[in-house]
């Protein structure tokens, strides 16, 4: 009996130690598990911190390049940089480049693609939502719009927008109650109508250039370093540079306007242009529209034969023409201007004394954040707007595929802030290259009383005692 007990007992004391050791070994490999776990997110961690910082070592030559960062975080050392002659419009330059060729590989993956200038995607969503206040008072407002069409059958369809007009300008008003400087306008005076223009005098197909290319002188509007990649073949290469005055000084009205008429006259000429061959300019999606200040440039020399590829070098391609990298010249032809077409070009001094007149809207085409000031990429003296301005970035006015959008769209949607083809309308940008492509849009959409900042935000930020508006 006792053998019997004294195993008994053996067998319980061995069957808790080996549970012991059990509980034991579980122990060991859980916190094992929790330690792989811990490790596992340490180095991932650590490799993060490592892509950060090899982000932030690939990101800052990068912003260097765009002269971005400078104008954010240094303004006052990037503008003791500026006296530099070209050094502006080699940073303008770049961008353009660097969009283009964005916007190059994106129209090949997917069709929606404008295009994008000096603002990365990133940016453009951060700035969203600063911008949703006057984003959220548009569908207010255009929802007493939707219930006024119930009453079009019961009354004439012209009345209804009529009916709309004065209550579509109420967001300018608002704005421009804050923003215009007391006791404007100084000197009011009327802005003269300018040409018209229609879609058949303005641009022309992919497929048209392709039956008729040997028929006229093609521009490629686009830097020097684009055109040397790839141009339609006996294209010239005219960036917006060829066309402006880049000795002056950065931030006056001097720097980056168009050349005196005897000047122009001889650039126009050097180009194989006589003003009686047609002339079509082209430039591409991710730029500014370039290709629509040489027709301003040209429909100012008196060159009414002049007109745009539509969707640029991208459509050429996409219409199956071929590029070459062979450089072309034209030979140089006499050619003249005796003055030149008045109408196009609106001064600092004219909207200066303008602003605050009723009637007057001033378009400000760049993008959002150059808008409301958060940004300067060229080096701009000051940040903001114009007083008073609203704010149509020049893509709005363009369809998925780079087109132009018709009239009755632009027409629609600048109805949305109280615009009608009545309305002078002043446009800025820069330094006048997207404001003269959108003054030209303008026109064939029916405002012809509609003219180009060519001196631009560069020249009005760069005089201290114009007023400025930043939100």
């Amino acid at each position: 009996m006792k053998k019997f007990l004294t195993m008994m007992l053996v067998t319980a004391l061995v069957a808790g130690a080996t549970s012991a050791v059990a509980a034991t070994e579980e122990t060991k490999n859980n916190d094992s598990a929790a330690d792989s776990i811990l490790s596992q997110v340490q180095a991932n961690k650590a490799a993060n911190k490592e892509k950060a910082g090899e982000q932030k070592e690939v990101a800052t030559p990068k912003k260097a390049e765009e002269k971005k960062p400078e104008a954010e975080k240094a303004p006052a050392p990037a503008q003791k940089e500026t006296p530099k002659k070209n050094e502006a419009a080699s940073t303008m330059d770049q961008i353009v480049k660097e969009a283009a060729e964005k916007a190059a590989k994106e129209q090949e993956a997917s069709p929606n693609n404008r295009g994008t200038v000096a603002v990365p995607p990133a940016e453009t969503k951060k700035d969203e939502p600063a911008a949703s206040a006057p984003a959220k008072t548009e569908p207010a407002k255009t929802e007493p719009a939707a219930a006024v069409k119930p009453a079009e059958p019961a009354k004439t369809a012209p009345e209804q927008p009529k009916a709309a007009e004065p209550a579509a300008p109420v967001t300018p008003a608002v704005t421009d109650a804050a923003e215009i400087p007391a006791g404007r306008p100084l000197k009011p005076a009327a802005m003269q109508a300018g040409a018209p223009e229609t879609r058949e005098s303005l641009i022309v197909s992919a497929e048209w250039l392709k039956t008729n290319r040997g028929k006229v002188i093609l521009i490629d509007s686009r830097p020097e370093s684009l055109y040397s990649g790839g141009h339609i073949p006996g294209a010239v290469n005219a960036p917006w540079t060829y066309f402006a005055n880049m000795n002056a000084k950065q931030g006056t009205e001097k720097w980056g306007v168009i050349w005196p008429a005897a000047t122009m006259a001889k650039r126009i000429g050097a180009l194989g242009v006589d003003g009686k061959k047609m002339v079509i300019a082209y430039c591409d999606a991710g730029g500014w529209g370039q290709s629509g200040w040489t027709l301003w440039i040209l429909r100012q020399a008196g060159i009414k034969n002049a007109k745009i590829l539509e969707g640029g070098i991208g459509a050429w391609k996409a219409a199956g023409g071929q590029v070459t990298k062979t450089k072309n010249t034209n030979k140089a032809v006499a050619f003249t201007i005796k003055q030149y077409v008045p109408n196009y070009t609106a001064t600092t001094e004219w909207i200066n004394n303008n602003i605050g007149k009723p009637g007057l809207v001033i378009l400000d085409v760049r993008t959002k954040p150059e808008f409301l000031g958060k940004i300067r990429p060229f080096q701009e003296k000051r940040a903001g707007h114009l007083p008073g301005a609203i704010n149509i970035p020049r893509e709005s006015f363009l369809t998925a595929d780079s087109h132009f959008k018709p009239a009755e769209e632009v027409q629609a949607l600048l109805a949305q802030h109280g615009v009608t083809p009545d309305s002078e309308i002043v446009v800025y940008d820069t330094a006048g290259v997207r404001s003269a492509f959108v003054t030209m849009l303008l026109r064939y959409s029916g405002f012809v009383k509609s003219q180009s900042y060519d001196e631009g935000f560069q020249a009005w930020a760069g005089n201290p005692e114009l007023p400025l508006v930043k939100p």
